[in-house]
């Protein structure tokens, strides 16, 4: 019997385990609108994308027809803060930023929601909705 309840424990704590925020959050994203002060701006060009600790944001360039991206790093305070941070390798920063609405290198989203096909990112007043790629 006592045999059974931990097993069943067990169980339990792997399927708990294994729907966690970092694991949820793993994949691909793709940005579908912006809101701030009551305007929506629909946006189907921009992607997070999520790996682990790693972090690559990437934006689709029409004029160019082609991807810009540059590669950071995420790290989640508990379970509704994410912390996204570029490195300037193997191009600056500064070359990237004019194609977001990023001020600096580092930039910290309240995670309002997520699920396994939809992310709700809040920062400065702004609703980020993103759906799974």
């Amino acid at each position: 019997m006592v045999r059974n309840i931990l097993i069943a424990f067990c169980v339990i704590l792997f399927v708990s385990c294994s729907k966690d925020t970092e694991s949820k959050l793993f994949g691909k994203w793709q940005l579908q609108k912006v809101e701030a002060s009551g305007d929506v701006q629909n946006v189907d060009t921009v992607y997070f994308n999520f790996e682990h600790s790693l972090f690559m944001y990437q934006v689709y360039v029409t004029e160019i027809d082609s991807f810009r991206h540059q590669y950071g790093y995420n790290t989640l305070e508990g379970e509704k803060t994410l912390l996204l941070e570029l490195e300037n390798d193997p191009r600056p920063i500064s070359k990237f930023l004019p194609y977001t609405d990023w001020d600096s290198s580092k930039q910290t989203y309240t995670i309002d929601k997520l699920e396994s096909k939809q992310l709700i990112l809040s920062r400065e007043g702004k609703t980020y909705t993103f759906r799974k790629f």
